[in-house]
């Protein structure tokens, strides 16, 4: 009997402390881990902020902070070290705060801190650098996340109109928020190594018998761009509107400028069709645009040495009037999102603010040496009206094609639907590969009868130093 009792009690025993054991184990799970050795992990050791504009607040850039431990973790501070005169600001999962204590981050979890800064004006030219640091004190040891930022005071614009003559100068970037009016009768003038930086839906508007001289040089060009300074913002695209020529606006010279990640690059009203160009672009980029690049409604444009590149719409529309080209590459590798246009549309007629069809002219679009195609089966759309004038002419061209079947006359020494074989086009290179059949394949005289010298790319390497020019803006040299 005694025996029996024996059996039957041990097995309930057994479970008791195995249960026991069970919860003892689960508690030393949920203990704190106080290793004064442990170390956090972080995402980054320096969170570093690209160019921030004094007085306006950066972009938020996040760090992520890892507990290895397969226990919990009580981070006894959270803290700026500059505190209250610091120009940073923390959000410490989910608090905004200068310091947090007792931050508890669970086994093998993370938490995350938001950080931004605001750079007060210095009045300085130069840009300056603000730095800080997160620290974080865990089991009584120390660690610090470096904060680095980049400051820049600049000129601001906020809906701006400009009047008389206006010259920016390049010691301070102009930032413009809205719409920078150059009023009539205004004269803009831009110098050699100016930045502008426009807001998201800012642009610049050129009024009726105002202009704009944009003198850049091959060494300090001319930037147009979206005030996104980080370098995740560099291909971004819609940062900013673009530029709007009026119609009776004359005179405009781009030089050495380089115009990026707009809605469009450069649009130019209709306009009554005169012999001098109303806008002049030489050596300059316009690149990764949302809509056009160029969009041209009866005007006239002269472009020489100019890359034209890589437009969820055209590159360029010329819809009437006159345009000449010289040595520009205008070629679309489009990939930011689905492509729906060639490369390239030339028309005589354009559709009006009422939505009805008007004819508009083609008097005269000479493309000479000149590179158009892109990843399309036809990068050359014609659209054009019956009885009016639609008179083209591509010479010592690389064209991708089908139009010269129709229009032959229109087409002389050119290369049909070849690959012109590009370095890397889709990011945004457009220097010619050692088997490109552009190569040597363009004519002196197209550069020799050009009305501003093209003797040198876009990059200022010689053409003269190999058999014959190359066709597009980039001559290669093989060393």
């Amino acid at each position: 009997m005694f025996r029996k009792r024996i059996l039957i009690i041990l097995p309930v025993f057994f479970l008791i402390l195995s249960g026991i054991s069970m919860l003892n184990s689960g508690c030393r799970k949920d203990e704190f881990n106080t290793d004064p050795s442990f170390q956090l992990s972080f995402s980054n050791d320096t969170v570093i902020f690209d160019t921030v504009f004094t007085t306006i607040g950066s972009v938020t850039k996040t760090l992520l902070v890892h507990n290895t431990s397969n226990r919990k973790v009580n981070v006894e501070s959270v803290r700026l070290a500059g505190g209250n005169s610091s120009p940073y600001r923390l959000n410490i999962d989910g608090v905004s705060a200068i310091e947090v204590k007792d931050l508890e981050i669970g086994a093998n979890d993370s938490v995350y801190i938001f950080v931004k800064v605001t750079i007060d004006p210095k009045n300085q030219e130069n840009p300056l650098v603000e730095t800080d640091s997160i620290v974080f004190e865990t089991n009584g040891n120390q660690q610090a996340v470096k904060l680095v930022a980049w400051g820049q005071d600049a000129h601001f614009y906020n809906q701006d109109t400009l009047r008389g003559n206006v010259i920016f100068t390049n010691q301070k970037p102009h930032v413009i928020y809205g719409d920078l009016v150059v009023d009539s009768l205004c004269d803009l003038v831009v110098e050699a190594g100016t930045k502008l930086y426009f807001h998201n839906n800012s642009g610049l508007l050129i009024r009726n018998s105002a202009s704009i001289h944009v003198n850049g040089t091959l060494e300090e060009p001319i930037l147009f761009r979206g005030d996104r300074l980080g370098v995740e913002h560099l291909s971004e695209t819609g940062q900013w509107s673009g530029i709007v020529l009026e119609s009776k606006s004359t005179g405009n010279e781009f030089t050495y400028a380089d115009i990026q990640n707009g809605l469009y690059g450069i649009i130019l009203d209709k306009s009554a069709i005169q012999d001098a160009p109303r806008l002049t672009l030489y050596n300059c980029i316009i690149h990764n645009m949302v809509n056009y690049g160029i969009l041209s409604i009866q005007s006239n444009i002269l472009a020489l040495n100019c890359r034209i590149t890589n437009c969820g719409g055209y590159t360029v529309a010329i819809q009437g009037g006159k345009c000449e080209f010289r040595n520009s590459t205008l070629s679309n590798f489009w990939n930011a999102s689905g492509r729906h246009y060639a490369s390239m549309l030339l028309g005589n007629r354009y559709v009006d603010d009422s939505g009805k069809i008007k004819p508009s002219p083609l008097v005269n679009a000479y493309f000479g040496n000149c590179i158009i195609t892109g990843n399309g089966d036809d990068e050359l759309e014609p659209d054009s009206l019956s009885g009016v004038a639609f008179h083209f002419l591509f010479d010592y061209c690389l064209v991708q094609t089908s139009l010269n079947s129709t229009h032959q006359a229109s087409f002389t020494n050119c290369l049909f639907n070849k690959d012109a074989k590009f370095v890397e086009p889709w990011k945004g290179f457009f220097e010619l590969d050692t088997l490109s059949p552009a190569k040597d394949a363009g004519a002196m005289s197209i550069i020799n009868a050009s009305p501003k010298p093209i003797d040198f790319d876009l990059k200022g390497i010689s053409r003269m130093l190999d058999t014959g020019p190359d066709l597009g803006a980039y001559e290669r040299i093989e060393l």
